[in-house]
């Protein structure tokens, strides 16, 4: 009958270890997709004509719930400036001193267009 040989594995603790730097590791990575400069700035035109709104409310993050009521909200044709999200698809962050977000859609409707 063969015996039982002990087992080489490291301790539950390494492992753990390992897989959590891992992990901080990839985090890392991630949070490093977007890069908001000159060279990368598009040219953003807002209208939400379709879903019969008259312009949109800036956005504190890449969040539907997170409404910031400024008074210098962009109206429909109003063209102004930012960067397409690659950390948050479907979201521009605006070249705005506060540094607010928009939706590109709202609704399954375009409302931030890129001419």
């Amino acid at each position: 009958m063969a015996s039982l040989r002990q087992s080489s594995c490291r301790p539950f603790a390494a492992t753990a270890a390992t897989s959590s730097h891992r992990r901080l590791l990839s985090v890392r990575v991630m949070a490093t997709k977007d890069v908001f400069s000159e060279e990368n700035k598009v040219n953003i035109r807002m209208d939400a004509s379709k879903n019969g709104c008259t312009g949109m409310f800036w956005r504190s993050k890449p969040e539907m719930n997170a409404s910031v009521s400024a008074p210098d909200w962009p109206r429909n044709g109003t063209v102004f400036k930012g960067w397409k999200s690659l950390e948050h698809p479907g979201w521009v962050k605006v070249d705005h001193p506060k540094g607010y977000w928009l939706p590109i859609q709202q609704y399954g409707n375009d409302v931030c267009h890129f001419p």
